[in-house]
């Protein structure tokens, strides 16, 4: 039962009134009591790219808290297989629900522990292919991820051409998300991409004419400071990890949820090669 306070415009007598006005408040009163209350949702979904140990997973866990502090790396990946995190944040502002999925596969040269036999690039690709094809077919964004943590490398490189040779028709979904930026300024993690993209090898490929348009960066509260807290570091990381999230958030929310890559409405005569 509604307590008496929540239901007392429901027992009150009637007066005439034109229905707009009336309207106002049965909704002011349902306002109150509706426990159950329904927004817009709209649902994108986003698909990770990249070289094993580049903070793919880590992305998923800062959308949904920018507090979020990752575990020590150790030296074997841990994602074996494809893995979705949905994150879900309410604009209330907007009287919207954003529901993001964020689609994790394994990453390249990934290597576990153990005896295990490390998945080789053809299988990492089958297993996106499966998800493309089955799992989540509307993808919005296909971000490649790479990491400014130890510069990139070789790995990376030959991970960025074979997305580029196997992946050509998703274009003008791709993005390239640059990782673990929590302690770079703007213009020092800009001014680093920009001289990988002049590089040799990254102009040998096309590589900038690929990826290099829409640039977005990432980062995470160091795990380091769980043993040696540090409040200037903190407050220095959080704040380029707010900025860099917030600016990548309001690219995707700014797609028209409608312009997805489905795999299911390519043509035929397109020559797509994906699956």
């Amino acid at each position: 039962m509604f307590s008496l306070e929540r239901v007392r415009w429901i027992d009150e007598q009637d007066e005439p009134l034109n229905f707009d006005t009336l309207m106002v408040q049965v909704k002011t009163w349902c306002q109150r009591v509706n426990i159950y209350p329904f927004r817009e949702t709209i649902t994108y979904n986003l698909l990770l790219m990249g070289k094993t140990r580049t903070g793919k997973t880590t992305v998923a866990k800062v959308f949904a808290d920018p507090c979020y502090v990752p575990p020590q790396p150790s030296l074997y990946s841990s994602t074996k297989e494809v893995t979705i995190h949905s994150v879900t944040a309410t604009m209330l502002h907007e009287n919207r629900v954003y529901c993001f999925n964020v689609v994790d596969p394994p990453g390249w040269y990934a290597k576990f522990r153990h005896n295990d036999v490390p998945l080789t690039n053809e299988q990492i690709k089958a297993s996106i292919n499966e998800c493309i094809k089955k799992d989540v077919t509307n993808i919005h964004i296909f971000a490649f991820v790479i990491s400014l943590q130890h510069g990139v490398d070789d790995e990376d490189i030959q991970s960025m051409v074979f997305v580029m040779n196997n992946y050509k028709i998703i274009h003008p979904y791709i993005c390239l998300l640059v990782t673990h930026c929590e302690e770079y300024t703007p213009s020092q993690r800009e001014m680093r991409v920009a001289e990988f993209f002049q590089c040799i090898v990254a102009v040998q490929y096309g590589l900038n004419d690929f990826f290099g348009n829409r640039v977005f960066y990432m980062g995470a509260l160091r795990p380091e400071l769980r043993d040696h807290p540090h409040p200037p570091s903190v407050r220095a990381q959080m704040r380029n990890i707010s900025q860099m999230r917030e600016t990548f958030l309001n690219y995707i929310v700014g797609i028209d949820v409608k312009k997805s890559f489905n795999i299911h409405r390519v043509g035929v005569d397109t020559g797509c090669s994906i699956l």
